[in-house]
């Protein structure tokens, strides 16, 4: 009987606990994403307003370092976390603790492509380029974002691609603009790499929904060898059950919101009427779409 009792009793609260640690983490992913926003507008601050790269310098992957070695410090590739460090002087700020994906490209799988480290958080991509195929959608349409991809070649070059940061100013309602998601990617990119969608309409909508979408954690897809193992994935970093996801906003607050609140569902079904219909998109800098 007694024993009886003490199962009944598990039941109920087994999945309570479980809740509490769930609405834990979503608490503590909160916090991180605050901390990164309070960074950005310091750093703001010293750069004329204008926001931090996602990448700037060569595009050499080990950055000049033997085979083998950790990128750990490199500077030779500059990224938002590296820009960002010395305002934020704690890295683990940009690991989720909901984020147990296993990173491949901290092993010697990927040869000199170490780096050192998870980073759960993708920005948002300013990026007019011409060399990313994205179907019937022009990369011009769907990378509505702010932050900016400096590539350059080897001498220094800017390669094909190469994109500004926004200013603040730029920005049509910073309370209402995400500009930072979290996406947990088998390959971080942590020291000078840093991931992002190059369609921001992955932000919102699930691969089920957009090719090239990307499901909710704990839900995850395969994407052998994007990165250099047969185990790479994706997924967007969700609590309740894959329900809730938080995002940084462009004036430093964050909220956890339903990800599909982000866009009108037109831009998958039919983004040239959602471009002439304003319809809502809180990626875009231009407050017309809120």
């Amino acid at each position: 009987m007694v024993i009886a009792i003490i199962a009944i009793l598990a039941a109920i609260l087994f999945p309570v606990f479980a809740q509490a640690k769930d609405a834990a983490k979503k608490t503590a992913d909160l916090s991180n994403l605050k901390q990164i926003g309070t960074s950005m507008n310091i750093y703001v601050g010293d750069s004329d307003d204008v926001l931090p790269t996602i990448r700037e310098g060569a595009s050499n992957w080990g950055c000049g370092l033997p085979s083998g070695t950790p990128l750990g410090d490199c500077h030779q590739v500059m990224s938002i976390v590296s820009q960002l460090e010395p305002y934020v002087k704690n890295r683990q700020i940009w690991k989720s603790p909901n984020d147990t994906m296993e990173r491949c490209d901290g092993t010697n799988q990927c040869g000199d492509r170490w780096t050192g480290g998870a980073v759960s958080y993708i920005p948002s991509y300013n990026g007019q380029t011409n060399w990313i195929n994205q179907g019937s959608a022009s990369p011009s349409v769907t990378s509505f974002g702010v932050f900016g991809h400096a590539w350059a070649l080897s001498d220094g070059t800017p390669r094909n691609g190469t994109t500004g940061s926004f200013s603040t100013t730029q920005i049509g309602a910073p309370a209402d603009t995400a500009i930072l998601s979290p996406a947990y990617i088998s390959w971080s990119y942590y020291s000078g790499l840093v991931q992002y969608r190059a369609d921001g309409r992955a932000w919102a909508f699930d691969n089920v929904e957009l090719s090239g979408g990307i499901p909710a954690w704990p839900k995850t897809i395969n994407v052998a060898y994007a990165w250099c193992c047969s185990t790479d994935a994706m997924s967007i970093g969700a609590y309740t059950g894959g329900k809730t996801t938080n995002y940084l906003f462009a004036d430093g607050h964050a909220k956890g919101m339903d990800r599909h609140q982000l866009m009108d569902r037109r831009w998958v079904t039919d983004i040239n009427g959602a471009i002439a219909a304003k319809a809502k998109n809180k990626v875009h800098w231009d407050e017309a779409f809120h």
